[in-house]
């Protein structure tokens, strides 16, 4: 049999005397993907017969080449000449012969696979001396501000015979700090040494679309993964800390030093503590403001309500309460901060991971704060954290903490 054929062991009976076909048992099984020699055996009654069957690769590679035109830097190899190559197993590729320097010259290409079957195919090589610079596409770029743009991949670069020209990029008079349009310079050489030079138009913009990432109820063991990851992608969040687990209260420390904002949420997250009355919820505000303080030598004036400013639950212990802490927080130099885009992670414990991705990826508005929460069970919310990164990153969003210039974002209030 030949390899990856099928093989039904029903067509090797070629006659049964005094029963019908089907009164034959069939036993052994053929594995066609794998080469070697399987036995089958045939029985009625107590009458058996075994036929040894033969997996092979006996068929040599489809082969289809190209006529190739290059200078006479580039290596030559027979992938070059290669339209496609066809075989069960796997195949290698050589020449018959090695190319000489000649201009114009006729090349054999040998597919062989793994069991020795081979195939040789002809195909024409020319070398043409290259005398042609490289052409840049001259289209202006835009960036983000205080971005790190890659202005390699928004450059096209062609030749006439080297796929892969050196592109030399000089950005020193571009500001990415600073809105405007600035001169890119770039250069472009080719193997045969033939170079290029353009001066690009790019313009430096603040983003349109921003998302904030934050984490309420923090800090936890995974404070530190959370940061972790948005070290690797070189992003900030926000972190709004409670006063529940000081043993990783350095985990506070670490997030404020790595550039990300630490903002106020609750000392005790305890509902009916903090919203027994305004005072003390401001009480408890200040508790976990003076914690910070001691951590990062800053107290914050940026905070979250427990449950946001559209809670309901403030009303089982004071009427009225949020309509009054909203304007009362204002008056005392604090801005609270609520979400348009939750990652659901609060629904349970812990949430499947793909069901958080799905969730924190449901949003299009051109500003986003994203809530996450920062505790103990919350595993699959640092699971998910890197798909839900590089969706964002991929539409567009430029990640931001938040700051003075944050625009607000807040609930209706319902109490």
């Amino acid at each position: 049999m030949e390899l990856n054929q099928k093989y039904d062991p029903k067509t090797n009976i070629q006659q049964v005397f005094f029963h019908s076909d089907s009164k034959v048992k069939i036993s052994g099984d053929i594995n066609t993907e794998k080469i070697g020699d399987y036995t089958i055996t045939y029985q009625i009654g107590d009458y058996k017969k075994t036929c040894k069957v033969s997996v092979k690769d006996a068929l040599a590679p489809e082969l289809k080449v190209k006529s190739y035109k290059t200078d006479m830097k580039q290596t030559i190899k027979p992938e070059l000449f290669v339209e496609s190559v066809k075989d069960d197993s796997k195949v290698s590729l050589s020449f018959k012969n090695k190319p000489t320097k000649a201009k114009k010259q006729t090349v054999v290409i040998i597919a062989k696979d793994e069991y020795g079957n081979s195939t040789s195919k002809e195909a024409e090589l020319t070398l043409a001396k290259d005398t042609k610079k490289p052409v840049i596409n001259k289209k202006s770029i835009t960036v983000h501000a205080n971005s790190e743009p890659n202005y390699k991949k928004s450059i096209q670069v062609t030749d006439n015979l080297d796929s892969n020209p050196k592109v030399k990029i000089d950005a020193s008079k571009v500001n990415i700090k600073k809105e405007g349009t600035y001169k890119l310079f770039v250069t472009a050489t080719d193997r045969s040494g033939n170079k290029a030079k353009a001066t690009i138009k790019v313009i430096v913009e603040h983003p349109r679309k921003v998302i904030y990432l934050t984490f309420d109820d923090g800090p936890s063991e995974n404070t530190d993964k959370i940061l972790k990851i948005l070290k690797k992608y070189k992003i900030k969040a926000t972190f709004f800390v409670t006063g529940n687990n000081p043993d990783y209260n350095s985990s506070i420390k670490k997030a404020a030093k790595q550039g990300n904002t630490i903002a106020l949420h609750t000392y005790t997250h305890d509902y009916a503590t903090v919203y027994s009355s305004t005072t003390a919820y401001f009480e408890d505000l200040q508790k976990v403001s003076d914690m910070v303080k001691q951590i990062t030598g800053k107290a914050p004036k940026y905070i979250r309500f427990p449950g946001g400013s559209s809670n309901k639950v403030s009303m089982k212990y004071s009427q009225g309460i949020m309509t009054a802490l909203t304007s009362m927080v204002h008056e005392k130099g604090y801005e609270y901060f609520d979400w348009n885009c939750t990652s659901s992670d609060a629904a349970a414990a812990t949430v499947p991971t793909q069901d958080i991705i799905n969730s924190s990826t449901n949003c299009d508005y051109d500003q986003i704060m994203l809530l996450f929460h920062d505790s103990s069970p919350k595993t699959t919310t640092v699971e998910a954290l890197p798909a839900i990164i590089e969706n964002y990153k991929s539409r567009g969003y430029a990640f931001k903490a938040i700051s003075d210039d944050t625009p607000e974002f807040h609930h209706g209030v319902n109490n």
